[in-house]
């Protein structure tokens, strides 16, 4: 018989939820602490009678069937310690969720996992780094893991959900609520190709001290944690060193000094996490050798002979890896400016550049030559 039920109503009892290790290291079973009698808490002297009379009351008043159902016609999965199906990775780490309400049945079989994050104030140059190596690593069957905040974690997610590794959404609050809101999109696009997690109850909100509990079961859903532009006090260095605790590999894409968000992933650097500059990269440090085989063979067949014109050429040339106006595109260019606009607008085709909003190019690493 199931005991997820009792998991549940453990976790709907602050009191119970906030010492669930001690007690089960006690009790050693939900199902035994869920049942304790008045005496049974006190002797565990974890507890002070009111806290004793508190829980008494409260499980009275809980239908565990109730609740059961509800969470069922909601969509709203549960996975507990003791399902066979709960991720074995994050189950290594110290003091793993206990239970995980989640949306999309990717977290129940997913193989590798690697998580990306970084600031939510991004450049466009980072977050299109994010979107590609996602992209890449999702196309060989890793599952990307982020927090789908703004910036790079959107990125990422966005990027992975284009090929078949997909993604795992972790909140900082409650399943049912959306987090930024402009996420909305991409949040239901998660649920149904990926997997949304969290070990929040229903309703609870995105408060700041829900992020580094989050950032934990990031790091440990994953084979490692790549961080792509993060500023010196950055959530995703929290992330990165709950990785080093999990015994997790810590990667870093490494940035300009005179880049405020280079300083996080740059400082990894000078501590020995691993540089990275590709998808390959990745798979290298993560010793899925077999992986970046495929992933180089894929890239092979993929690639399209793109003819570049001269002048495409001296514009990638001239853009090389940062992110430029059009303006001062227009002004370092003799031709008529509807002639360079139109190689842009080529250029866009083709899949070397991209522009973003306010009339800003970049390169992209796609279709290289």
């Amino acid at each position: 018989m199931s005991d997820e039920k009792y998991w549940l109503g453990c976790k709907l009892i602050p009191e119970i939820d906030k010492k669930i290790w001690f007690l089960l290291d006690i009790f050693k079973e939900p199902q035994i602490i869920w049942k304790a009698g008045q005496k049974d808490l006190a002797k565990t002297n974890l507890f002070d009678d009111n806290s004793i009379e508190k829980i008494i009351r409260r499980r009275k008043e809980i239908d565990l069937s109730f609740e059961l159902k509800k969470l069922k016609e909601e969509k709203i999965g549960i996975l507990t310690l003791s399902d066979p199906q709960y991720p074995k990775l994050l189950k290594e780490i110290p003091y793993p969720p206990p239970l995980l309400f989640y949306q999309g049945d990717l977290i129940k079989k997913y193989e590798y996992g690697v998580a990306i994050v970084g600031s939510r104030r991004a450049t466009l140059h980072g977050k299109v780094i994010a979107e590609e190596i996602a992209t890449e690593l999702s196309s060989v069957g890793v599952t990307i893991v982020s927090g789908l905040a703004r910036g790079i974690d959107t990125s990422a997610h966005q990027g992975a959900l284009k090929e078949k590794g997909k993604t795992i959404g972790v909140l900082g609050c409650g399943i049912d609520i959306i987090y930024p809101r402009e996420n909305k999109k991409l949040y239901r696009e998660i649920a149904e190709k990926g997997s949304l997690v969290t070990e929040f109850l229903a309703g609870i909100p995105p408060f700041q001290q829900n992020f580094p509990r989050r950032n934990r079961i990031i790091s440990g859903l994953s084979l490692g944690v790549l961080v792509i532009e993060a500023g010196e006090k950055s959530g995703a260095l929290i992330t990165a060193s709950f990785a080093l605790d999990q015994n997790r590999e810590v990667m870093a894409i490494p940035g300009s000094i005179k880049n405020k968000l280079s300083a996080g992933p740059n400082n990894l650097i000078k501590q020995g996490a691993c540089l990275v500059k590709d998808a390959s990269d990745v798979l290298e440090n993560l010793g899925l050798k077999s992986l970046v085989s495929f992933l180089k063979e894929k890239k092979l067949r993929d690639k399209e002979p793109i003819q570049l014109q001269p002048f495409e050429q001296k514009i990638l040339d001239f853009l090389g890896e940062e992110t430029k106006n059009i303006d001062e595109i227009l002004r370092s260019f003799s031709e008529d400016p509807s002639f360079v606009l139109s190689q842009l607008t080529m250029l866009e085709l083709k899949g070397y550049i991209r522009q973003a909003p306010g009339k800003n190019y970049i390169r992209t690493n796609y279709n290289e030559q």
